[in-house]
């Protein structure tokens, strides 16, 4: 996500749902939506970089769908905000025979809808100087509620870690006002609908999607609602299959 004003995406809990391990089957088309860190990542051992690359490995996706611009992704940018990208992202695609998709927009509509977003926070610190400035501490006290509660790399796709990101993005919703929320459906919009056709363009291949803890639920129900079927319940996954992949091949993973 952008900023902690702007990209606070996230949605109500998901529904779970059981899935079969990934050597089980050598053709499938399930579809797994993690949610990264960001510059979390050093400060949570359960979920350090080491984690996210052995998670990317062991599903082995045909298509990764990811948090960034179309020029960041084809020119390998860096990535302000999002360190996993070049700590372990781009060099595992120098390695991996797999699609990338990006999921954030580029050009005149990033620079239309973040426009939009940023002066409606803006317009909140000259109204509410003081509503700002708890937003921003808000968003501080909920990472830290987080780096507790986190134990496992599964709890990061918990409906907890949903639920208390959602909380922070409706004190935005209630602050900033209708026109960062509209703002914010915009870009949800537009980055779901990048997921729903990466899944539409490749019906009979693996999916992996990359957004953060903040944005993963959200992700994960517009998946859910288009083809239940293909769904994975990413915490599931992670305590299911994680563990043994970071122990297993670790050492063997490109970096």
């Amino acid at each position: 996500m952008r900023s902690t004003y702007f990209l606070a995406l996230l949605m109500m809990p998901f529904l779970a749902a059981g899935s079969a391990p990934a050597s089980a089957m050598a053709s499938d088309n399930r579809v797994l939506v993690i949610g990264a860190l960001h510059d979390l990542h050093g400060r949570e051992p359960a979920f350090g970089y080491d984690r996210l690359r052995a998670a990317i490995v062991d599903f082995a996706p045909d298509v990764l769908v990811l948090e960034v611009r179309p020029d960041e992704l084809a020119e390998r940018k860096a990535t302000p905000g999002r360190p996993e990208y070049p700590a372990v992202i781009w060099p595992l695609l120098a390695h991996m025979k797999v699609e990338t998709v990006a999921m954030e927009p580029g050009g005149e509509d990033f620079e239309a809808i973040t426009g939009e977003a940023g002066a409606a926070f803006e317009t909140l610190k000259r109204r509410n100087p003081g509503g700002a400035a708890a937003l921003s501490r808000l968003d501080t006290a909920a990472e830290d509620i987080l780096l507790v509660y986190w134990q496992r790399a599964g709890q990061v796709q918990d409906e907890t870690t949903a639920a208390l990101a959602a909380g922070v993005q409706a004190a935005q919703f209630a602050l900033a006002g209708p026109a960062f929320a509209a703002a914010q459906t915009r870009w949800e919009n537009y980055m779901s609908g990048q997921v729903l056709h990466a899944m539409r363009s490749h019906p009979g291949g693996r999916v992996m999607v990359i957004g953060s803890h903040k944005n993963r639920a959200m992700l994960e129900r517009a998946v859910r609602e288009a083809a239940p079927q293909r769904a994975i319940n990413a915490q599931n996954w992670f305590e299911r299959m994680a563990p043994a992949a970071a122990i297993a091949g670790e050492a063997q993973l490109p970096r």
